[in-house]
């Protein structure tokens, strides 16, 4: 059931106009209101719809783009931290455990069904996607 129907939020706005407004304020909204009406046939609303539409799509996609991927940075690392020991191995899975949690974080603000998956970060602890001892962030 909705709070306010069409009729409720009309009768608001006659009540104000009639009301509060003084009749100098009446007769400058009304000219407005002629002035809006006039030009509001030369714009159609398809056309604002779809500057809307168009412009929601942009901002999403560059969210989108400008995520980072994991896999494009494990080639960097893999590529630029050397070492065939125990030590280089480590270091090359610690980067690409934090940057997956990153990606857990960057998703967690994004997407509803990571949230849901994830509502807090002590639930990501327990995924184990990060270790409770490491203290990386703070809420």
């Amino acid at each position: 059931m909705k709070c306010c129907c069409p009729s409720t939020t009309q009768s608001i706005h006659v009540a104000s106009y009639r009301c509060v407004l003084t009749n100098k304020q009446q007769e400058v909204f009304e000219r407005l209101a002629r002035h809006c009406n006039k030009f509001a046939k030369l714009i159609p609303m398809s056309f604002v719809l779809g500057f809307y539409v168009t412009q929601a799509f942009q901002r999403w996609w560059g969210q989108y783009t400008s995520f980072p991927l994991p896999d494009n940075l494990m080639m960097v690392v893999s590529g630029n931290v050397h070492g065939a020991d125990e030590r280089g191995r480590l270091l090359r899975r610690t980067l690409m455990r934090y940057a997956n949690l990153s990606s857990v974080l960057i998703l967690r603000s994004i997407s509803a069904r990571v949230r849901k998956r994830f509502p807090t970060l002590e639930d990501i602890v327990e995924a184990g996607k990060n270790f409770a001892s490491e203290n990386v962030w703070e809420e």
